[in-house]
């Protein structure tokens, strides 16, 4: 039946179609699996092309610059390409550019007058999707001169961010997702669960225009927090990139040319722009308050006749309509930031993307909302009516929640289908084994939700009916939505983890190195860029006792296969650029998979060792 207030109070029927909602969630994700053999493979990454010079070449006359060519736009910030000479010393003008104004290359100048012998260049460059790929090459002007002292991956790993700035990235991407949640789900709270549920039980009692103008100064504060720390990220966010970028600490991002390249970047454009998204949302809310227009109605007084005062200082449509495209352009910063605004289906992974985004925040901001701002209204009512608001408040946003976890499931396998693609990738990876804990995060979420939907809501119709205070169901419900948070919090921790490691598809942004043994002999190896396709291979051989460049092998040979497709052996074919540094030029490796690279150096004519390396191709 309905009760006087507006509130169903027959529990049968509607714990009959709770369940139905709550497994038919269940169904839809599950089917969902069915959908996606249709997906095409992309990768989002910068890929490298080509080089000038080429890797492992020797050059009669210095070049004078140093150019890397990938097949898409790529930025940069200081120290974005870097050159070395064979002792490790930095060779190049720190001139980063765009070599003829291609946007797809990336080179620095060289200095003038350098000796013959060889040299190593590396790259860090922003891809589109905003993540940094790395590599290098190997070189000589005039011939070939010792062996470097440090492989490619070495002199990447000496320019490389510290593990503070790292992590404080990581801090930064997760607060960023809790503001939005703060705001958007804060607001999608208050239109389709707070206003609904307080016009259908409010009484004509003061106490009830009180109720309502506590919830709205406790979401007032609510969302200025949102504005305050969006506004903070954003700026840090910006300064955190250049720092990942240039491989510095935050403090030495804090010049004008790192800045600069960061916010001419895809990220900084995004990012930059959210900054004054949230600013201007700030002097909105602040303003349409200023003038007798908040954003947030509340209820009147009520009159001398003692009728049900009523919701006043509504918002105009203008307002409202600002509101939502400022909300709206925060939901799809994450995608246009990331992988979901370039790798293929983007039709499919955009959206997919912002709506994981937009469900997931107005499930953790609607909890936020019932944990802190109801509570403020409930203390100005006698307990009975507490219930009745209580009960209201989580009849509508129930609803909203199973709606977001369904969205959030959907959009959840499919953006891991197009990311991971494999059980290998989905298990045997980082980025696999943080899917799998955000799915078990997530169950845990949807187990409390439950509690909520089945237990909860039942028990205070229950109570509604007989006059009662929530008592020992309320403090169920805020136990289950305290656990709700923490554990929501904990999912925007892993997701800011996701956003820092590259898919299993697209997992491989630099070279993969190596350091083994082969007879009497250290044997360092590095494949470049270790994707499908063309690649070169680096061998430098150490003597094992003195350290100094091998110069004992009469030949050395290489092959490689695939032994998971019976692909190869393949021969390849070495070039010597140095004392104990052979180069494989234009290995090619494909199909993706672990490769086997079999090294076999002859010392003698009755003696040679054999290594074998396995390298994974993706």
């Amino acid at each position: 039946m309905v009760s006087a207030h507006g509130i169903d109070t027959a529990p049968s029927a509607r714990s009959s179609r709770r369940g139905r909602g709550f497994k038919s969630a269940l169904g839809v994700a599950a089917a969902l699996a069915g959908l996606l053999a249709f997906t095409p493979s992309a990768s989002g990454h910068a890929q490298l092309l080509g080089t000038s010079p080429l890797s492992g070449s020797i050059v009669k006359v210095q070049p004078t610059e140093v150019i890397f060519m990938f097949n898409q736009d790529v930025g940069g910030t200081l120290g974005a390409v870097r050159v070395y000479n064979a002792q490790g010393n930095e060779v190049d003008d720190l001139d980063v550019s765009h070599p003829d104004g291609n946007e797809h290359w990336m080179g620095v100048g060289l200095k003038p007058h350098l000796p013959d012998g060889t040299y190593t260049g590396t790259y860090r460059v922003i891809s589109a999707d905003t993540h940094i790929v790395y590599g290098g090459l190997v070189f000589s002007i005039g011939h070939a001169g010792a062996a470097p002292k440090f492989t490619v991956a070495g002199l990447i790993g000496k320019s490389e961010t510290g593990r503070v700035t790292k992590v404080a990235f990581g801090v930064v991407r997760g607060l960023n997702y809790l503001t939005l949640a703060l705001m958007v789900g804060g607001l999608a709270f208050l239109f389709f669960a707070w206003l609904p549920a307080l016009s259908s039980v409010a009484g004509s009692e003061e106490r009830w225009s009180l109720a309502s103008r506590a919830f709205a100064s406790r979401l007032r504060q609510l969302l200025a927090l949102a504005v305050l720390l969006g506004v903070i990220v954003s700026v840090l966010g910006i300064l955190l990139q250049g720092a990942n970028a240039a491989g510095v600490s935050l403090w030495s991002s804090l010049k004008s040319s790192v800045i600069d390249n960061t916010i001419e970047s895809r990220f900084g454009e995004v990012w930059g722009l959210r900054a004054v998204d949230w600013a201007l949302l700030g002097a909105l809310l602040a303003g349409s308050r200023a003038i007798g227009r908040d954003v947030i109605p509340v209820l009147g007084s009520a009159g001398q006749d003692g009728e049900t005062p009523q919701p006043v200082t509504r918002p105009p449509r203008a307002i409202l309509a600002l509101l939502g495209i400022g909300a709206l352009y925060l939901v799809i910063t994450p995608a246009l930031a990331g992988h979901a605004s370039i790798e293929s289906p983007v039709g499919v992974f955009f959206p997919s993307d912002a709506l994981h985004v937009l469900s997931g925040s107005a499930w953790v901001g609607g909890i936020a909302c019932l944990l802190i701002a109801l509570p403020a209204a409930t203390g100005q009512l006698q307990r009975p009516e507490r219930s009745r608001l209580l009960l209201a408040t989580l009849a509508r946003f129930s609803p909203l929640a199973l709606g977001a976890v369904v969205v959030i499931a959907l959009t959840g396998v499919l953006q891991a289908y197009i990311d991971v693609r494999s059980l290998h990738g989905l298990f045997h990876t980082t980025y696999g084994t943080l899917i799998i804990i955000k799915i078990a995060l997530l169950s845990l979420l949807i187990g409390l939700g439950w509690v909520n939907r089945e237990r909860v809501i039942p028990a205070l119709e229950r109570l509604v009916g007989d006059g009662q205070s929530p008592g020992g169901i309320g403090a169920l419900a805020r136990r289950t939505m305290r656990g709700e948070l923490a554990l929501m919090l904990c999912v925007f921790g892993v997701t800011a983890a996701l956003i820092s490691y590259a898919p299993p598809i697209d997992a491989a942004t630099g070279p993969f190195s190596t350091n083994t043994t082969i007879g009497q002999a250290e044997l360092e190896m590095t494949v470049e860029p270790a994707r499908v396709g063309l690649n070169t291979i680096h061998l430098y051989l150490i003597d094992a006792k003195t350290g100094a460049q091998f110069t004992a092998t009469k030949e050395l040979t290489a092959n490689a296969k695939l032994p998971s497709k019976g692909i190869g052996p393949l021969q390849l074919k070495p070039i010597l650029a140095g004392p104990g540094h052979y180069v494989f030029n234009s290995a090619v490796l494909s199909p993706g998979g672990t490769w086997d690279i079999e090294v076999i150096d002859r010392v003698s004519e009755f003696e040679q060792y054999n290594r074998v390396v396995k390298v994974v191709i993706r």
